[in-house]
């Protein structure tokens, strides 16, 4: 948001420097107005940058959850204290009522970051992977949270696959994070396992 209102500040120098009568329009000022754009084109592009990745995920959560317009959307700090919705967990939330998900911003960056780089993701990527698929889940229907994230658990690497990750590292990316992290998340389900009570029996589960 303020490096969106920074852009906006340079272009309206950009136009005042323009409609200037006073200033004769020679090399200083077409420098002056073409270095007012590049800084203006530089601090849009983070804001271009999570504007693409939420209308990506939107579209991936909406044929996730077999649910019409899901809307992910990526908080920054200051969008939460000027009234947005907030984020109940530490990384995200899903709101059923609007069919929205919404990022705490730090996770949306870990979430970038994973999707340009899968093969060298570091736990917190792993994690913002988890977290997408498990607020889809919620959209999708269920409620309880443990149960959420088991079914999230079983299908990582297949929504790692629809976001553009290869099939062998999105399937061995989700393995790391159930064997290596999963024990040890407040959700964690000891049925969540082949033949356990959270086993879906799906035909492309993670540990089918």
């Amino acid at each position: 948001m303020i490096l969106l209102l920074l852009s906006a500040f340079f272009c309206w120098l950009i136009f005042r420097e323009l409609r200037n009568p006073y200033r004769e329009k020679g090399l200083f000022s077409l420098g002056y107005m073409l270095t007012l754009a590049v800084l203006a084109v530089v601090s849009a592009l983070p804001a271009y940058s999570t504007w693409r990745l939420e209308t990506d995920l939107s579209e991936k959560a909406s044929i996730i959850a077999d649910t019409p317009n899901v809307k992910v959307r990526c908080n920054s700090i200051l969008q939460t204290m000027l009234g947005g919705k907030a984020v109940s967990s530490p990384a995200g939330t899903a709101y059923y009522d609007t069919n929205e998900i919404f990022f705490e911003s730090g996770w949306c960056k870990n979430f970038k970051q994973y999707l340009r780089d899968p093969v060298n993701a570091t736990r917190e990527q792993l994690f913002s992977m988890h977290i997408f698929t498990h607020e889809v889940m919620h959209i999708r229907g269920e409620r309880n949270e443990q149960k959420t994230d088991c079914q999230a658990i079983q299908r990582n690497h297949t929504v790692g696959q629809l976001l553009g990750i290869e099939e062998s590292i999105a399937r061995r990316n989700a393995k790391i994070y159930y064997f290596e992290q999963y024990p040890r998340h407040p959700y964690f389900h000891a049925e969540c396992k082949p033949g356990g009570a959270l086993d879906e029996g799906l035909t492309d589960s993670i540990w089918g």
